[in-house]
């Protein structure tokens, strides 16, 4: 029997809504002259007005949907008839709040995906099909089939361990779609996940992908953090920051260590050396060269040799692990607002 595992989806972000948007009510308290049609809008007030309650009914209409309807599809179909006619501002609120969908809803879906698995014929439907799934081409048009369809349309894709063990995750390249009309912070936070979700950086316990590729990552994630540091979804990214850059400075379960010597690879080296040179401006630029002093202060050696028999590789030197122990408590006085 297939085991249903459900990872933790890590790209999912909660978001609250705060449009930020003024009624006409409030507009007769201002005794100022209102300014010229043409300054900062462009628009008269009375515009700038309705087009300030427009995007606020939008948000609500949303809201309502999203709070009654079981199917992500029927807010991809909202996104898709009204995201490109809206502010970049109101876009993003939108956007994140289909977000905010999704992570309250993918552990239903994925225990309702469980339940379909479970009964005859369905989980050998699915193991026919060749990865990337084509649900099209399932024979018949029974409800297991328009179920996966109704997933795919609402921006979801079906993954796969490597035991086979089922699960469903955002999208981020088929709502590709939407990241013309973000905002910086919609754009800025949608790189970060798709690049995040279309190749993770972690898995089967360890790294997997290259320390050269995790690097532009974090970086990416500190620009974030740094311009939008006041952010409902600053706090689910920072996390991710701090796993990051934990894993690019202490992830040496394979090939980084010389057990001969239990000093770090050259090449691991190098490439820390190579960052700070690309990003010594940078706060994490500035991580990874105190780092590099820590290292200096050993010679290179990270681990003591491990007792004979139990382990090859034993406790870290005592200023490597005070260093990776106070990472976070670092990060947080570094990054937080």
């Amino acid at each position: 029997m297939k085991r249903y595992v459900l990872p933790f989806v890590s790209s999912l972000v909660a978001i609250s809504f705060v449009t930020g948007c003024t009624s006409a009510s409030d507009q007769l308290t201002v005794k100022d002259p209102a300014p010229p049609a043409t300054e900062n809008t462009g628009k008269a007030p009375a515009d700038a007005t309705k087009g300030e309650k427009q995007a606020d009914d939008l948000l609500k209409q949303f809201t309502v949907l999203a709070a009654q309807t079981k199917e992500a599809k029927e807010l991809t179909a909202f996104l898709d008839q009204h995201l490109a006619k809206t502010d970049p501002k109101t876009a993003d609120q939108l956007f994140f709040a289909l977000e905010q969908y999704y992570e309250k809803h993918l552990p239903t879906i994925n225990d309702n995906f469980k339940a379909l698995l479970a009964k005859p014929g369905n989980a050998d439907k699915l193991y026919a099909l060749q990865y990337p799934y084509d649900f099209n081409k399932l024979e018949g048009d029974d409800s297991f089939k328009q179920w996966l369809l109704n997933q795919t349309e609402g921006g979801l894709v079906l993954k796969a361990t490597n035991d086979m063990s089922f699960y469903w995750q955002v999208d981020y390249k088929a709502l590709q779609k939407y990241a013309a009309s973000l905002g910086d912070e919609g754009i800025d936070y949608f790189s970060i996940q798709e690049t995040e979700t279309g190749k993770p950086y972690l898995g089967d316990g360890g790294l997997q992908i290259t320390r050269a590729e995790l690097g532009p990552r974090m970086v990416e994630v500190e620009e974030y953090l740094v311009n939008y540091r006041s952010s409902p979804r600053a706090v689910k990214l920072r996390t991710l920051y701090i796993d990051y850059l934990k894993t690019y400075l202490s992830d040496y379960r394979y090939n980084a260590i010389d057990e001969a010597t239990m000093k770090l690879l050259p090449a691991v080296k190098e490439e820390y050396q190579n960052f700070v040179k690309k990003y010594e401006a940078t706060k994490t630029g500035q991580f990874v060269k105190d780092y590099l002093s820590e290292v200096a202060k050993n010679n290179d050696v990270i681990f003591e040799f491990g007792k004979p028999g139990e382990s090859i590789i034993g406790d870290a030197k005592p200023n490597i692990s005070k260093f990776w122990d106070g990472l976070e408590v670092r990060i947080a006085r570094t990054m937080n607002p």
